[in-house]
Protein backbone atom coordinates (compact mmCIF):
# COMPACT_ATOMS: atom_id res chain seq x y z
CA UNK A 1 0.00 0.00 0.00
CA UNK A 2 2.89 2.35 0.60
CA UNK A 3 4.75 1.54 -2.27
CA UNK A 4 1.45 2.41 -4.33
CA UNK A 5 0.96 5.32 -2.62
CA UNK A 6 4.95 6.81 -3.01
CA UNK A 7 4.30 6.14 -6.79
CA UNK A 8 1.27 7.63 -7.11
CA UNK A 9 2.19 10.97 -5.30
CA UNK A 10 5.31 10.55 -7.38
CA UNK A 11 3.59 10.50 -10.52
CA UNK A 12 1.24 13.56 -9.75
CA UNK A 13 4.76 15.38 -8.54
CA UNK A 14 6.44 14.38 -12.32
CA UNK A 15 2.99 15.14 -14.06
CA UNK A 16 2.34 18.78 -12.02
CA UNK A 17 6.44 19.42 -12.58
CA UNK A 18 5.88 19.13 -16.21
CA UNK A 19 2.78 21.38 -16.42
CA UNK A 20 4.49 24.11 -14.43
CA UNK A 21 7.75 24.12 -16.30
CA UNK A 22 5.73 24.31 -19.62
CA UNK A 23 3.31 26.79 -18.15
CA UNK A 24 6.53 28.97 -17.65
CA UNK A 25 8.05 28.38 -20.83
CA UNK A 26 4.53 29.21 -22.82
CA UNK A 27 3.94 32.09 -20.53
CA UNK A 28 7.62 33.79 -21.82
CA UNK A 29 6.38 32.62 -25.33
CA UNK A 30 2.73 34.49 -25.43
CA UNK A 31 3.97 37.59 -23.80
CA UNK A 32 6.35 38.12 -26.70
CA UNK A 33 3.69 37.03 -28.71
CA UNK A 34 1.19 39.55 -27.34
CA UNK A 35 3.96 42.31 -27.28
CA UNK A 36 4.70 41.63 -31.26
CA UNK A 37 1.23 42.14 -32.46
CA UNK A 38 0.23 44.62 -30.25
CA UNK A 39 2.75 47.01 -31.24
CA UNK A 40 1.62 46.27 -35.09
CA UNK A 41 -1.81 46.94 -34.18
CA UNK A 42 -0.97 50.62 -32.38
CA UNK A 43 1.76 50.95 -35.36
CA UNK A 44 -1.54 50.28 -37.69
CA UNK A 45 -3.73 52.26 -35.49
CA UNK A 46 -1.80 55.38 -35.69
CA UNK A 47 -1.17 55.31 -38.96
CA UNK A 48 -4.67 55.42 -39.95
CA UNK A 49 -5.29 58.06 -37.95
CA UNK A 50 -2.82 60.60 -39.43
CA UNK A 51 -4.35 63.21 -41.19
CA UNK A 52 -3.21 64.48 -44.26
CA UNK A 53 -4.56 68.30 -45.34
CA UNK A 54 -5.36 68.96 -48.85
CA UNK A 55 -5.60 72.89 -49.13
CA UNK A 56 -8.10 73.98 -52.06
CA UNK A 57 -8.87 77.19 -53.46
CA UNK A 58 -11.93 79.28 -52.72
CA UNK A 59 -13.37 79.26 -55.91
CA UNK A 60 -14.03 75.30 -55.75
CA UNK A 61 -17.41 75.25 -54.05
CA UNK A 62 -18.70 73.21 -51.78
CA UNK A 63 -20.62 70.59 -54.47
CA UNK A 64 -17.31 70.43 -56.20
CA UNK A 65 -15.70 69.61 -52.81
CA UNK A 66 -17.94 66.53 -51.63
CA UNK A 67 -17.73 65.59 -55.29
CA UNK A 68 -13.79 65.36 -54.78
CA UNK A 69 -14.09 64.17 -51.40
CA UNK A 70 -16.16 61.24 -52.68
CA UNK A 71 -13.54 60.64 -55.68
CA UNK A 72 -10.45 60.57 -53.24
CA UNK A 73 -12.27 58.44 -50.63
CA UNK A 74 -12.61 55.47 -53.78
CA UNK A 75 -9.03 55.88 -54.03
CA UNK A 76 -6.69 52.25 -53.40
CA UNK A 77 -4.34 54.65 -51.17
CA UNK A 78 -6.98 56.73 -49.02
CA UNK A 79 -8.97 54.88 -45.55
CA UNK A 80 -10.78 58.01 -45.49
CA UNK A 81 -11.48 61.28 -47.13
CA UNK A 82 -13.82 64.03 -45.08
CA UNK A 83 -14.41 67.66 -46.35
CA UNK A 84 -14.21 70.17 -43.83
CA UNK A 85 -15.28 73.75 -44.45
CA UNK A 86 -12.99 76.76 -43.14
CA UNK A 87 -15.76 77.54 -40.42
CA UNK A 88 -14.96 73.64 -39.29
CA UNK A 89 -11.54 74.04 -39.35
CA UNK A 90 -11.83 77.33 -37.17
CA UNK A 91 -14.17 76.38 -34.86
CA UNK A 92 -11.90 73.11 -34.55
CA UNK A 93 -8.52 75.23 -33.59
CA UNK A 94 -9.69 77.22 -31.22
CA UNK A 95 -10.91 74.24 -29.52
CA UNK A 96 -8.39 71.82 -29.39
CA UNK A 97 -5.59 74.30 -30.13
CA UNK A 98 -6.05 77.58 -29.05
CA UNK A 99 -9.27 78.75 -26.89
CA UNK A 100 -8.38 82.35 -26.86
CA UNK A 101 -8.34 82.66 -30.41
CA UNK A 102 -10.45 85.80 -31.84
CA UNK A 103 -11.15 86.11 -35.57
CA UNK A 104 -11.85 90.49 -34.36
CA UNK A 105 -8.29 90.53 -34.28
CA UNK A 106 -7.97 88.87 -37.77
CA UNK A 107 -10.68 92.00 -39.35
CA UNK A 108 -13.13 88.76 -39.24
CA UNK A 109 -11.42 87.01 -41.75
CA UNK A 110 -10.64 83.11 -41.31
CA UNK A 111 -7.23 82.73 -42.01
CA UNK A 112 -8.09 78.82 -42.22
CA UNK A 113 -9.03 77.33 -45.59
CA UNK A 114 -11.80 74.89 -46.82
CA UNK A 115 -9.52 71.04 -47.11
CA UNK A 116 -10.21 67.76 -47.25
CA UNK A 117 -8.42 65.04 -44.21
CA UNK A 118 -7.19 62.42 -46.19
CA UNK A 119 -6.18 59.33 -44.12
CA UNK A 120 -3.87 56.79 -46.12
CA UNK A 121 -4.04 53.17 -45.60
CA UNK A 122 -0.91 51.50 -44.16
CA UNK A 123 0.12 49.88 -47.33
CA UNK A 124 0.15 53.53 -48.80
CA UNK A 125 2.41 54.84 -45.44
CA UNK A 126 5.94 54.85 -47.09
CA UNK A 127 7.14 58.61 -47.92
CA UNK A 128 7.69 57.86 -51.55
CA UNK A 129 4.27 56.37 -51.97
CA UNK A 130 3.39 59.91 -50.30
CA UNK A 131 4.94 61.75 -53.02
CA UNK A 132 3.32 59.80 -55.78
CA UNK A 133 0.17 60.47 -54.33
CA UNK A 134 0.73 63.75 -53.77
CA UNK A 135 1.98 64.25 -57.53
CA UNK A 136 -1.20 62.35 -58.77
CA UNK A 137 -3.75 64.47 -57.10
CA UNK A 138 -2.04 67.87 -57.94
CA UNK A 139 -2.01 66.62 -61.69
CA UNK A 140 -6.09 65.54 -61.18
CA UNK A 141 -6.98 68.58 -59.61
CA UNK A 142 -4.71 70.95 -61.16
CA UNK A 143 -6.08 74.62 -60.28
CA UNK A 144 -7.83 73.60 -57.23
CA UNK A 145 -5.63 71.60 -55.12
CA UNK A 146 -3.21 74.34 -53.69
CA UNK A 147 -1.18 72.34 -51.34
CA UNK A 148 -0.73 68.85 -49.26
CA UNK A 149 0.27 69.47 -45.81
CA UNK A 150 2.11 66.42 -44.00
CA UNK A 151 5.31 65.78 -42.20
CA UNK A 152 8.24 64.02 -43.59
CA UNK A 153 9.11 62.96 -40.09
CA UNK A 154 6.09 61.25 -39.20
CA UNK A 155 6.55 58.33 -41.88
CA UNK A 156 9.96 57.56 -40.69
CA UNK A 157 8.79 57.27 -37.30
CA UNK A 158 6.33 54.88 -38.25
CA UNK A 159 7.40 53.13 -41.55
CA UNK A 160 11.08 53.17 -40.60
CA UNK A 161 11.60 53.24 -36.76
CA UNK A 162 8.78 51.25 -35.27
CA UNK A 163 9.09 48.54 -37.89
CA UNK A 164 12.52 48.12 -36.83
CA UNK A 165 11.04 47.19 -33.38
CA UNK A 166 8.44 44.91 -34.44
CA UNK A 167 11.36 42.75 -36.75
CA UNK A 168 13.33 42.99 -33.23
CA UNK A 169 10.08 41.20 -31.49
CA UNK A 170 9.61 39.00 -34.39
CA UNK A 171 13.37 37.92 -34.21
CA UNK A 172 13.15 37.43 -30.34
CA UNK A 173 10.12 35.42 -30.97
CA UNK A 174 11.89 33.02 -33.03
CA UNK A 175 14.56 32.89 -30.32
CA UNK A 176 11.98 32.03 -27.33
CA UNK A 177 9.70 29.76 -29.99
CA UNK A 178 13.40 27.86 -30.41
CA UNK A 179 14.47 27.99 -26.45
CA UNK A 180 10.69 27.23 -25.58
CA UNK A 181 11.02 23.97 -27.81
CA UNK A 182 14.30 22.97 -26.56
CA UNK A 183 13.07 23.46 -22.75
CA UNK A 184 9.99 21.54 -23.07
CA UNK A 185 11.20 18.65 -25.38
CA UNK A 186 13.76 18.17 -22.02
CA UNK A 187 11.24 18.85 -19.50
CA UNK A 188 9.25 15.63 -20.86
CA UNK A 189 12.04 13.68 -21.73
CA UNK A 190 13.13 13.96 -18.08
CA UNK A 191 9.51 13.32 -17.02
CA UNK A 192 9.84 10.15 -19.29
CA UNK A 193 12.88 8.77 -18.17
CA UNK A 194 11.64 7.64 -14.65
CA UNK A 195 8.83 5.73 -16.52
CA UNK A 196 11.35 3.97 -19.35
CA UNK A 197 11.21 0.56 -17.18
CA UNK A 198 7.45 0.69 -16.88
CA UNK A 199 7.75 0.96 -21.15
CA UNK A 200 10.00 -1.97 -21.42
CA UNK A 201 8.05 -4.10 -19.50
CA UNK A 202 4.91 -3.73 -21.21
CA UNK A 203 6.63 -3.56 -24.57
CA UNK A 204 8.22 -7.16 -23.11
CA UNK A 205 4.53 -8.95 -22.32
CA UNK A 206 3.59 -7.66 -25.86
CA UNK A 207 2.06 -4.47 -25.86
CA UNK A 208 1.95 -3.20 -29.00
CA UNK A 209 3.73 0.20 -29.57
CA UNK A 210 0.43 1.69 -30.25
CA UNK A 211 -0.83 0.62 -27.30
CA UNK A 212 2.08 2.00 -25.23
CA UNK A 213 1.61 5.44 -26.69
CA UNK A 214 -1.47 5.91 -26.32
CA UNK A 215 -2.44 6.73 -22.67
CA UNK A 216 0.89 8.93 -22.82
CA UNK A 217 -0.11 10.79 -26.00
CA UNK A 218 -3.12 11.52 -24.07
CA UNK A 219 -1.63 12.52 -21.06
CA UNK A 220 0.61 14.82 -23.18
CA UNK A 221 -2.70 16.67 -24.66
CA UNK A 222 -4.08 17.07 -21.37
CA UNK A 223 -0.56 18.38 -20.33
CA UNK A 224 -0.41 21.06 -23.37
CA UNK A 225 -4.19 22.51 -22.83
CA UNK A 226 -3.88 22.94 -19.12
CA UNK A 227 -0.37 24.84 -19.46
CA UNK A 228 -1.81 26.49 -22.00
CA UNK A 229 -4.52 28.02 -20.33
CA UNK A 230 -1.94 29.08 -17.24
CA UNK A 231 0.01 30.51 -19.91
CA UNK A 232 -2.37 32.15 -21.55
CA UNK A 233 -4.72 33.43 -17.86
CA UNK A 234 -0.99 34.52 -16.64
CA UNK A 235 -0.12 36.85 -19.69
CA UNK A 236 -3.77 38.22 -19.91
CA UNK A 237 -3.51 38.98 -16.72
CA UNK A 238 -0.34 40.51 -16.78
CA UNK A 239 -1.73 42.60 -19.94
CA UNK A 240 -4.74 43.93 -17.86
CA UNK A 241 -2.20 45.02 -15.10
CA UNK A 242 0.00 46.82 -17.53
CA UNK A 243 -3.31 48.30 -19.35
CA UNK A 244 -3.67 49.82 -15.84
CA UNK A 245 -0.45 51.38 -15.47
CA UNK A 246 0.09 52.94 -18.35
CA UNK A 247 -3.20 53.80 -21.20
CA UNK A 248 -0.85 53.41 -23.80
CA UNK A 249 -0.86 49.10 -23.59
CA UNK A 250 -4.55 49.70 -23.83
CA UNK A 251 -3.82 50.67 -27.46
CA UNK A 252 -1.89 47.64 -28.37
CA UNK A 253 -4.54 45.01 -27.76
CA UNK A 254 -8.04 44.09 -28.00
CA UNK A 255 -10.35 41.13 -27.81
CA UNK A 256 -8.78 39.68 -31.26
CA UNK A 257 -5.62 39.62 -30.02
CA UNK A 258 -6.59 38.20 -26.57
CA UNK A 259 -7.89 35.10 -28.39
CA UNK A 260 -4.99 34.77 -31.10
CA UNK A 261 -2.80 34.41 -28.26
CA UNK A 262 -4.58 32.23 -25.87
CA UNK A 263 -4.78 30.09 -28.79
CA UNK A 264 -1.14 30.11 -29.93
CA UNK A 265 -0.32 29.37 -26.78
CA UNK A 266 -2.99 26.42 -26.05
CA UNK A 267 -2.20 24.82 -29.89
CA UNK A 268 1.54 25.28 -29.61
CA UNK A 269 1.76 23.89 -25.97
CA UNK A 270 -0.43 20.60 -26.92
CA UNK A 271 1.65 20.72 -30.14
CA UNK A 272 5.26 20.46 -28.57
CA UNK A 273 4.18 18.14 -25.95
CA UNK A 274 2.74 15.44 -27.64
CA UNK A 275 5.36 15.59 -30.43
CA UNK A 276 8.03 15.68 -27.39
CA UNK A 277 6.12 12.74 -25.86
CA UNK A 278 5.83 10.65 -29.08
CA UNK A 279 9.89 11.27 -29.96
CA UNK A 280 10.68 10.10 -26.43
CA UNK A 281 8.53 7.35 -26.34
CA UNK A 282 10.16 5.87 -29.46
CA UNK A 283 13.47 6.57 -28.06
CA UNK A 284 12.63 4.19 -25.09
CA UNK A 285 10.86 1.92 -27.50
CA UNK A 286 13.65 1.25 -29.69
CA UNK A 287 16.23 0.84 -26.61
CA UNK A 288 17.84 -2.65 -25.43
CA UNK A 289 17.07 -3.84 -21.97
CA UNK A 290 20.56 -2.83 -21.00
CA UNK A 291 20.63 0.40 -22.57
CA UNK A 292 18.17 1.86 -19.61
CA UNK A 293 20.47 1.38 -16.79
Amino acid sequence: MANKGQKASGTRTAYISTVVGVVLVLFFVGLVAWFGLGLTKLKDSKIESYEIDLYFADHVNDLELGIIETEISHQPFASSAKYRTADDAWNTYITEIDPDADLGILDDENPLKQHIILTLNKDYFYLDSVAKIEAQLTKEYAGSLEEMSYREDVFEDYSTNLQKIIYFVLLLAALMLFIAIAMINNTIRLALFSKRFLIKTMQLVGATPRFIRRPFILNAVGQGIISGLLAGSMVMGLVLLLEKANPLFAQMTDINIFIIVMGAIICFGVLITVISTHLALRKYLRLNLDKLY
